[in-house]
């Protein structure tokens, strides 16, 4: 009895492991009964398949329980190494019939080998050089609940792949031990953040809290985060949100053994991000007024006709490369190609066939971002990959243009320019502008739960008229500043105008929402009472002239809110409907004891 990768108990059947009775038979059985399939992993912003996991099927085929029973036996046995070496030709093989010059194969591997120090890194460079792919497009998967994968021996194997141009990817990150050594010592390319933390995520507050500070420390360690097991549009969004690069799972596809299935772009991708608002506002506008059209080369392009390219646009330092479905692949630099200019036969050797040197083999790889991105996250993408050039932009995830860092940062600038006239100048919060962009967002994502709350004061013009303009300022910072220590960083905050303030939240409990708006109501109302006069307190009324000119009994500040919840899955809301729930809703709370009210508008499908 042992333990499989997943955690489950597993028990060897004797009576069927034994009809293996020998190396040659167990192969024989094994390659007949298996085959691989696959999985893409996708851009969150773009679609566009970063790669595709292969995934064993046909075990059962076997007469054993699981793959990881299929393992165990092999290693009781000591037929690891053959079954590893059967398992990475098929992978491979499959893999090299895949129609991309770009995509990375994804493969697991048992930790047991990689603790021993075999020659696993040899293998699969040997294995990738016969079936004419390249050393960088494999990812060797190790994953985390395997003890003995961060051993010793275990690393010089790690060394010698990234040596060899492979990468490495901790999966099940979260499920069993963290290998901090490795992190540390030999940090992977990739991790991939086990399916416990993904499901259900977009309403559970503490997972997104833990899960956000895991992307966070990766990224500052320069290490791609993969969300594994993504199967909703409300853990797509939420996995998005947090910083997540790449997603896997049944929402994108399932595993398939058929290759005509696997894309280069992934529609179900492009049409989530097409009804984010925030995604079609106006840094659309600013993004493509500095997008350069620069010329791209093919990835399979002759490397003759490449030099001829730089020979020819003299003033280009760089070409983005694409491959046939006019998918970034990277960018190809002036600075790549000098050793060859310079070198006697450099450029000979580089038009010569049986060298062996493409295109794709010297391109750099360089951050993608869709036009429809939002400017600070391509800023982001920009800052996080070291040494890049720029970002290459594409739409339905096909190339249009490369932003280098000057037009980034003229984007940026632009757009700061922007929020500043639209900012309030006495709270410094967003004005009617963003407010509008936001809530335009939220009525047209039916996938995300989110909350609209609209505030107005009670009984402000009394208060305005007796005590004068400036302390009126100063009730409308006060709560300017109680709502960004309640709220900062959970929500969108604005300030619509004089004594009306909005603020939404997205992907939030409503119920808990309104519990935080509920105290905030009541912190405004006892620290305001501080700018009234002592008798105005103690009576717990202003006498004051009201709109008609007559002088009555006002009660002291407090503020209203009307909250709106639209609930994931619902249709979309148009905003004339919504306007006019909203100021029901306002009159409806301040005529209510608690000077709230909610109501839920549209009906989850």
């Amino acid at each position: 009895m042992t333990n499989d990768k997943d955690g489950c108990v597993v028990r060897l059947d004797d009576a069927r492991s034994g009809a293996f009775a020998s190396l040659e038979t167990f192969l024989a059985a094994v390659d007949g009964a298996t085959a691989y399939a696959f999985q893409p992993i996708v851009h969150f912003d773009t679609g566009i398949a970063h790669g595709f996991e292969a995934l064993l099927r046909g075990v059962d085929g076997l007469g054993l329980g699981s793959i990881g029973a299929l393992f165990d036996l092999a290693y009781h046995r000591g037929w690891l190494g053959p079954l590893e070496r059967l398992l990475q030709s098929k992978a491979i093989d499959a893999f090299a019939e895949i129609p991309s010059d770009t995509v990375r194969l994804f493969f697991n591997v048992d930790a047991r080998r990689v603790a021993a120090a075999e020659a696993v890194a040899e293998e699969i460079a040997e294995r990738l050089d016969v079936r004419g792919v390249g050393r960088d497009r494999f990812c060797l998967e190790i994953p985390e609940t395997q003890e003995l994968a961060t051993g010793d021996g275990a690393l010089g194997v790690f060394r010698r792949l990234k040596e060899a141009g492979g990468h490495l990817a901790l999966d099940d990150f979260g499920q069993g031990y963290s290998r901090l050594r490795l992190l540390h010592e030999h940090q992977p390319d990739y991790v991939k953040i086990d399916r416990y933390f993904i499901s259900g995520i977009s309403a559970e507050p503490k997972k997104r809290l833990f899960v956000s500070r895991i992307v966070d420390v990766m990224h500052v360690l320069g290490i791609r985060m993969i969300a594994e097991g993504v199967e909703t549009e409300a853990e797509f969004r939420t996995c998005k949100d947090l910083g997540f690069d790449l997603a896997q799972g049944f929402l994108v596809q399932h595993p398939t053994v058929e290759r005509a299935a696997l894309r280069s772009v992934y529609p179900v991708v492009e049409r989530i991000n097409l009804t984010e608002r925030r995604n079609r506002s106006g840094d659309v506008g600013l993004v493509r007024e500095q997008i350069e059209r620069l010329p791209p080369l093919r990835a399979d392009l002759d490397m003759v006709d490449v030099f001829e390219a730089f020979r020819r646009h003299g003033e280009m330092s760089l070409f983005p490369v694409i491959d046939r479905d006019d998918v970034p692949a990277g960018v190809i630099r002036d600075v790549d190609l000098k050793a060859y200019v310079y070198s006697p036969f450099g450029r000979d050797l580089m038009a010569n066939k049986t060298y062996g040197k493409q295109l794709r083999d010297l391109v750099n790889p360089c951050p993608v971002a869709a036009v429809e991105t939002p400017i600070e996250k391509i800023l982001e993408l920009f800052a996080h990959h070291a040494d890049t050039p720029g970002v290459l932009m594409v739409e339905h995830g096909r190339y249009v243009g490369f932003m280098g860092s000057i037009a980034i940062l003229r984007a940026v600038h632009e757009k700061n320019l922007a929020a500043a006239r639209d900012q309030n100048p006495l709270t410094r919060l967003p004005g009617n502008l963003s407010i509008g962009d936001w809530v335009a967002e939220a009525l047209a994502d039916g996938g995300t739960d989110r909350v609209l709350a609209y505030f107005d004061f009670d009984n402000f013009k009394p208060f305005n008229d007796s005590y004068g303009f400036r302390q009126g300022d100063r009730a409308i910072q006060l709560f300017a500043e109680l709502m960004q220590k309640s709220f900062a960083g959970t929500a969108f905050l604005g300030h619509i105008g004089g004594d009306d303030f909005f603020a939404g939240f997205s992907g939030a409990d409503a119920a808990a929402v309104r519990a935080q708006l509920q105290e905030l109501l009541e912190r405004f109302r006892h620290e305001v009472e501080s700018f009234y006069e002592p008798e105005a307190r103690r009576l717990g009324y202003l006498a004051a002239a009201g709109r008609d000119g007559q002088v009555r009994r006002f009660g002291l500040l407090t503020c209203s809110v009307g909250l709106l919840v639209l609930p994931a899955g619902r249709e979309p809301v148009p905003a004339d409907r919504a306007m006019a729930e909203i100021a029901r809703l306002k009159k409806q709370a301040k005529a209510g004891a608690n000077r709230l009210a909610v109501s839920e508008l549209g009906v989850a499908t």
